[in-house]
Order: C-alpha cells, then sequence, then structure tokens
C-alpha cells in the first residue's frame, strides 16, 4: 500500500534529488492507483515510470505543506515553465485567477483547500497564467495522500486542460457551492433529523430500525439524500455530518424502552479519517447506549480501498461488541474471497435483486446464492427494498434471517414509532 515516500523530495524530468533517487514516478503511481489494489510489485517496472512521465494530463505531487514534490511534463506545459521542487508550493503555474478574472491567490487554490482540509475537491475551475502573459483555463482534482499510519503525506492534483471553446459551467459551480454553503448551517445549526424504517424477522417480529438521513430546507423544502450526502463527500462535510448522525442515533436509540438495534450508514471516507473505532467508543459511553443494539453499514467499496487499514478498523470496531453489515452486497466489487476474512455480521442484499424477484429468474438464483452463502459462513441475511407479498414469502422461504421494505413499514419520524420503540421515563 501507499507509503509516506511520496512525501519525500522527488526529481522532475531531467533532475536528481539530494539522495540521487529517482523513485519519485513509481511512488506517484502508487499513490494514483492505491486505491485500486495495486500492487507496488508492479509499479517496479520502468514501463510504468514512463507512462506517469508522460501522461497527457498534467499531475504534481505535493508534500503536507504543500511543497511541490513531483510534477509530470505535462505539468511544466500547462504551467509554461520549470516548476521548482521543494519552492513551489500548492501549484505549478506561477499566477492564478478564478474563471471571471479575479486574482486567485495560490493558497486559495483547490490543492491548498485539499491539503488545509484534509479532503478531495473535484472540479475546482481556473486560470493559469504562463511567464508570457497567455493564460489556460483547467480543473483541478487534488486528493490528499495518507501513510500507513493514516496520517496526511501530501497530495496528488490532476489537471485537466480546457479546449478552446469549452466553457466552465459556471451554473454547477454556483450551485455546488450554494449546497455546500447551506448544509454548513444545516450541520451548524443541528437541521438535520433521522428516519427510522423497522427491520422485522421472518417471523413478523421487529427488531430493530436504520437510521436515514433527512434534510429540510427552509427554502428548498426536502432535500434526497442521494443529493446532500454526496455533496457533504465532495466538500469535506461527511466527517462532521456523519458523526452528528452517529450521535444522534445512538441517543435516541438509548432512550427507547424495547432494546432494539439501530443501523447507522457509514460513509468510506470515515475509514481513511481520524478514528473511527475511538469515535465509536466515546459516542457509546456518552449516549449509553449497549454496543450490540448499534449497527454500522458499510459499502463493498470500503473492502477494496485500503485492505489493511479497513480491516484493522473493522477489528477494533468488532472488538467493542458492534455489529457490522455489508450493505448492498452483489453491486459492487468485492471478492468473495474477502467475506470470510472481514468480521462481518450481516449481509444485506441489494434491493436491486429483490426488486426482480418473480421477474428474472437471475435475481431469484442470487438471492438464494447470498442467503445460502451468508449462513455457510455464520453470517445474518437481510433484504432490503421489500415491497411485495410474493418477495416476502420467498425470501422467508429461503431462510433470510431479517426483512425490510415499504410492504413491511417506510422510513418515518422517530415519534410515529413511538409505540414501537417505546421511550424511557
Amino acid at each position: 500500500m501507499f507509503r509516506s515516500a511520496v512525501a519525500a523530495e522527488t526529481p522532475a524530468e531531467g533532475q536528481t534529488s539530494k539522495s540521487g533517487s529517482d523513485t519519485g514516478e513509481v511512488d506517484l503511481a502508487l499513490a494514483l492507483l492505491s486505491q485500486q489494489g495495486v500492487e507496488s510489485s508492479l509499479l517496479e517496472d520502468r514501463w510504468f515510470k514512463a507512462i506517469v512521465a508522460n501522461l497527457p494530463a498534467a499531475v504534481y505531487t505535493t508534500n503536507a505543506d504543500g511543497h511541490l514534490t513531483y510534477f509530470n511534463q505535462a505539468a511544466a506545459r500547462l504551467a509554461g515553465r520549470v516548476p521548482q521542487i521543494g519552492e513551489d508550493r500548492w501549484c505549478v503555474a506561477e499566477r492564478l485567477f478564478l474563471p471571471d478574472g479575479a486574482p486567485l491567490p495560490h493558497q486559495d487554490c483547490s490543492m491548498a483547500i485539499a491539503l488545509r482540509e484534509k479532503r478531495p475537491v473535484r472540479g475546482g475551475a481556473a486560470l493559469a497564467e504562463r511567464p508570457d502573459g497567455s493564460r489556460v483555463a483547467f480543473m483541478a482534482f487534488p486528493t490528499p495522500l495518507y501513510g500507513d499510519e493514516g496520517e496526511m503525506v501530501g497530495a496528488v492534483n490532476l489537471l485537466l486542460e480546457l479546449r478552446e471553446g469549452e466553457e466552465i459551467d459556471g451554473e454547477a459551480c454556483d450551485a455546488a457551492q450554494g449546497i455546500e454553503a447551506d448544509l454548513r448551517l444545516a450541520i451548524a445549526g443541528d437541521q438535520l433529523r433521522l428516519h427510522y424504517q423497522p427491520l422485522f424477522d421472518a417471523a413478523g417480529v421487529l427488531v430493530g430500525f436504520e437510521a436515514l438521513a433527512r434534510w429540510t430546507h427552509p427554502e428548498r423544502g426536502e432535500i434526497s439524500p442521494s443529493e446532500f450526502i454526496p455533496a457533504a463527500e465532495e466538500c469535506g462535510l461527511i466527517l462532521p455530518l456523519s458523526e452528528q448522525l452517529l450521535r444522534r442515533a445512538c441517543a435516541e436509540a438509548a432512550g427507547w424502552t424495547n432494546p432494539l438495534r439501530v443501523a447507522v450508514n457509514i460513509s468510506p471516507l470515515q475509514f481513511r479519517h481520524g478514528d473511527l473505532p475511538g469515535l465509536i467508543e466515546t459516542v457509546l459511553a456518552e449516549t449509553g447506549l449497549e454496543p450490540e443494539r448499534l449497527e454500522l453499514e458499510v459499502t463493498e467499496g470500503v473492502m477494496i480501498t485500503d485492505f489493511d487499514r479497513t480491516m484493522l478498523v473493522l477489528h477494533r470496531i468488532k472488538a467493542l461488541g458492534v455489529r457490522i453489515a455489508l450493505d448492498d452486497f452483489g453491486t459492487g466489487y468485492s471478492s468473495l474471497s474477502y467475506l470470510h476474512v472481514f468480521p462481518l455480521t450481516t449481509l444485506k442484499i441489494d434491493r436491486s435483486f429483490v426488486a426482480n424477484l418473480g421477474v428474472a429468474s437471475e435475481a431469484a438464483a442470487i438471492a438464494r446464492a447470498v442467503i445460502s452463502l451468508g449462513h455457510a459462513l455464520g453470517i445474518e441475511v437481510v433484504a432490503e427494498g421489500v415491497e411485495t407479498r410474493e418477495q416476502f414469502d420467498f425470501l422467508v422461504d429461503e431462510g433470510c434471517n431479517y426483512l425490510q421494505g415499504f410492504l413491511l413499514g417506510r422510513p418515518m419520524a422517530a415519534e410515529d414509532y413511538a409505540v414501537e420503540m417505546g421511550r424511557k421515563a
């Protein structure tokens, strides 16, 4: 996996570092492809280093302070100059401007924001002014890089030059900035709330709820989680948002008379930043919720991103007594070989397969296989998106442990399920 060596001074084309090392290209390539699970041995080939150095897209890296550690030929061409390793900070261009022509200080560029806020920035638009006075429009995609211990060691930036006649989508940028500002206010004002969708066992007994985030905007009304959750991830708000929702779910569940469990969705970014097990332990202690009543839902993408770190985090969470569910199983990238090594308690059959039960024979075969696989591994199986009696009967007959969906109950505010949840006196 990615090592902190990328943060060391790395030579550009035609340059040598103080140590005489030429590993910069390898480190950069590893940084770019680490999330794809590429083994480092593949990155030692000279042909691969050459590909990175000669990519048509501008790529450069910095250390954690923003000082330049590497750039490829395309980055130098875009900037119209030879960037200075260890001296240039945040950007390879001498001067930057906003799309409207206003000066853009380097400390306010996308790369600086990514490093300062420790989050990826996607599609930051700007103009780079070359020494000859010409300007080139580009979109920036900086991404922080982390070492083995989870510390930020630098960042990699990909610059996509806009072709002549191509315009920056100002309306889209304004919209993104607008929702980011409103979301910051919503988090600060504790405006987001939770709705709860019930979970039943095969006998029809209520066993718990899944907590789902909801946001009522004062002007726009209800904003779908499919809109504000990705926005939160893009603008670096997913960590405070997720922490706030986790605290609320645990606090509200701790107040239920019935010892029902509560499932909370966890963003992949929470695995890469901060101390997630420590946060969970703190929240459980503060709210008084029994660990076995909390279930964290993770997606398959988490499993293939930094395997070793994910494994460590999941085992630490499991050691607290907290349940771990793999959500939307069957739609992602997980290898079946991973399932027996991750400390999972639950598999959730994706709703797309449930929806096609009785329609496509393949859906029935997949659902049956997932249930059988879960039982073989000692993992409970949940079917989500159950909307018809036919789906319910099929899943129960096949041995599915738990079910949720509109047939059984829609997501509602806690007070709408007050009887089922109960309240402590």
